[in-house]
């Protein structure tokens, strides 16, 4: 079988190998069908990742078809995708069902060889812990494959009265900023606003029937757009540190913001106004990873959304994995998805 496997900052590599990965006692053995390319994985060729130990067949995005079963619950043939951030089991996370919080969590693609491949072996932990999720047929591949991406959408949203909201805001216009918005307007939010820099992603999102201003038209008409009294809600998908800290002006008092972008270790602090925060009773959140849960209603929406979903994928074939991460750094493309 042919396998993506990172070897180190800048060494990712189309290898092939004789042997299927072994499907262990309770795991399964997926056929994948489509996967595709997260900004994590990005930024682990670029700078490395800690919590990948090389070699290792990388991605946690993907869909496929049960190959070999040695799990109840699961036969040949049966289509699947995961929560693929899998916790231990037994901690207090765990046991209060976010598994995505356990200290101990291991993903695929990071810990175990992942889904960048035209086999991968799911652990029997994965399994027992409900992490794999049926995937219906009637969802293309290629949209099925972001299924992951998705759930952690889901499990931002789920954080708030969401489908109560008329007025928010996406800061960020990368794929998860994209499908921010999508998942938004299905739960029936009328005001949306999206906002980056033009580009191509610019140019998608008022494609897709979306308000698109710049940062700068932000600030100066965010009021006008949001009943003059700022937006219910603001998504930050963009990792800077100026982004985060300008957000919450943009929300009115009562009004959530969701950090939903990481930034880097070295410049992870950020200045915020105290009074702000207290005085308009915000409500700050982050989100981290998703759980079989998310997954599920994930794979709702992008039944439901399939149509702009794939406006956002670009689908390339495995051998092009390199055309499609520099697409994805150069900003040519929105979101990636290779097909074995």
């Amino acid at each position: 079988m042919r396998k993506i496997v990172y070897h180190g900052v800048k060494d990712l590599r189309l290898e092939e190998s004789g042997e299927l990965p072994v499907c262990e006692e309770g795991g399964l053995l997926i056929k994948v069908e489509a996967f595709a390319i997260c900004g994590s994985d990005i930024k682990a060729y670029n700078v490395g990742n800690p919590k990948i130990v090389p070699p290792r067949t990388v991605g946690h995005e993907f869909v496929g078809f049960v190959e070999e079963s040695k799990a109840p619950g699961f036969a040949r043939g049966d289509r699947v995708t995961m929560a693929t951030t899998i916790g231990c089991g037994v901690c207090y996370y765990c046991q209060k069902g976010k598994p995505n919080l356990c200290p101990d969590a291991k993903a695929m693609g990071f810990y175990y060889d992942g889904g960048m491949a035209e086999y991968t072996a799911v652990p029997a932990l994965a399994v027992r812990n409900g992490n794999v999720v049926k995937v219906p047929a009637d969802i293309p591949a290629v949209v099925a494959a972001v299924t992951e991406p998705m759930s952690c959408v889901m499990n931002g949203l789920s954080r708030i009265p969401a489908a109560g909201l008329e007025y928010a805001v996406v800061i960020g216009l990368g794929a998860l900023g994209l499908f921010h918005s999508i998942a938004l307007r299905n739960l029936g939010v009328k005001n949306i606003v999206c906002c980056d820099f033009p580009g191509a992603k610019f140019d998608l999102a008022r494609g897709m029937g979306f308000t698109t201003l710049t940062p700068d038209e932000l600030k100066a008409q965010y009021r006008d757009l949001s009943d003059g009294l700022g937006f219910e809600l603001a998504v930050i998908t963009a990792p800077a540190q100026i982004v985060q800290e300008e957000a919450p002006g943009y929300v009115r008092k009562g009004g959530y913001v969701s950090f939903f972008a990481s930034l880097p270790v070295t410049h992870e602090k950020l200045t915020m106004s105290s009074r702000q925060l207290h005085y308009n009773e915000l409500v700050y959140f982050g989100t981290s990873d998703s759980t079989h849960v998310h997954v599920e209603k994930a794979l709702a929406l992008l039944s439901a959304q399939r149509d702009l979903v794939q406006r956002i994928v670009t689908v390339l074939p495995m051998e092009q994995y390199m055309e499609g991460y520099q697409g994805v750094m150069d900003m040519r493309y929105a979101k990636v998805v290779l097909t074995p």
